[in-house]
């Protein structure tokens, strides 16, 4: 692959803009998915140091 293509791989356009969408080496199904796993965790460390500090 060359060295242009390889910078396109997960390119988006919304209107007249173009745009990198994120990584195409992803675990998680979709963006949203991955949002509310990484919200789930971030409440997780909060209530824990919430318990362990306050």
């Amino acid at each position: 692959m060359s060295e242009d293509n390889s910078q396109n791989i997960d390119l988006q356009t919304e209107g007249k803009a173009k745009f990198h969408r994120g990584s195409a080496l992803s675990v998680f199904s979709s963006d949203r998915t991955e949002d509310l796993i990484a919200l789930v965790c971030a409440l997780l460390i909060a209530f824990g140091v919430y318990v362990f500090i306050a």
